[in-house]
């Protein structure tokens, strides 16, 4: 079927949240991935999100965003909106069975903080850094990045993204296979691996956000400043959990975890998993990592 360009975004986004209170949520899930093929970030589903939600009262809409799901719009942001709308809806466990960091967060070494590649990684990390003071389409704030770190031809990224993937193919395996459950009933069966090296400064951070573009994300840390070891104000940790002003706690079916970076430690989680993180302050050292994104690759 030939369809004509959609012409705004916006209106696409409406219409097909008007398909889906509709309850057409095999055509809405269809113009949805098209509208996922232009904007591959899927900002446009903000105003789908606020039009569902003039129209019916939150507690309702749930059924509708599992239609939407089941009928194939399975990705990071249609996972955060039915775990929200599960919330919503009263249903603790179905927003646990997309959310629960128990079973889906994993936070593991890939080697010891003391291994000699860390300080030739810390210094190949940082060159060629782009800095970003508040883009509108980035969660870094004040930060610096080197991008496309898996097009680098250096022997040791090289070595780093082999033993990467291997440590996040490890973790896909051993997910469990359960066919009602959409985010694991989504494994992409072709599996790319491209990451960003963040080189963070006393005021960097990045605000609360998810990885529309992939299924599984994650960040190893190769330089720790001293300042981490404040387990109270916790500078630099990472928060994974749902941003505060959601209202979304354990007690309603959203945990959250807060990690100390190590120098060697991996984080993997999903990439619908919202996750944010603190300032360094005044830190004088830099904190050095390495975001990545496990994404599926077209067969």
């Amino acid at each position: 079927m030939t369809y004509a360009p959609l012409p705004d975004l916006a209106i696409g986004a409406r219409h097909a949240a008007f398909l889906l209170l509709q309850g057409r949520a095999a055509a809405a899930a269809e113009l949805c991935h098209r509208l996922q093929a232009i904007d591959g970030r899927i900002e446009w589903i903000g105003g789908f999100i606020d039009l569902l939600t003039w129209a019916m009262p939150r507690p309702q809409l749930y059924p509708l965003v599992r239609a939407l799901v089941d009928a194939g719009f399975a990705n990071p942001c249609s996972f955060d909106l039915l775990a929200a709308t599960a919330i919503w809806a009263g249903k603790p466990e179905a927003a646990r069975a997309l959310t629960d960091p128990a079973r889906f967060l994993q936070v593991a070494a890939l080697h010891g903080p003391d291994d000699p590649v860390l300080p030739l990684l810390a210094a190949e990390l940082s060159r060629d850094l782009e800095h970003f003071q508040q883009p509108s389409s980035r969660a870094i704030r004040m930060g610096w990045r080197r991008n496309h770190l898996e097009q680098d031809e250096s022997p040791l990224l090289r070595q780093m993204f082999q033993r990467l993937q291997t440590m996040a193919l490890d973790y896909i395996a051993r997910l469990p296979a359960e066919p009602d459950n959409p985010f694991l009933r989504a494994r992409p069966d072709r599996l790319g691996l491209r990451g960003w090296s963040v080189v963070s400064g006393a005021e960097t951070h990045h605000v609360s956000h998810l990885h529309p573009k992939s299924w599984v994300n994650g960040v190893y840390y190769v330089a720790v400043p001293r300042v981490v070891a404040d387990a109270v104000e916790k500078p630099g940790w990472l928060r994974v959990g749902p941003a505060v002003e959601r209202g979304f706690n354990a007690e309603n079916g959203w945990d959250e975890r807060w990690i100390q970076p190590q120098p060697g430690l991996v984080v993997l989680m999903p990439s619908h998993f919202t996750h944010e993180t603190r300032p360094l302050n005044q830190a004088d050292e830099r904190r050095i990592c390495v975001a990545f994104e496990v994404f599926a690759q077209p067969a």
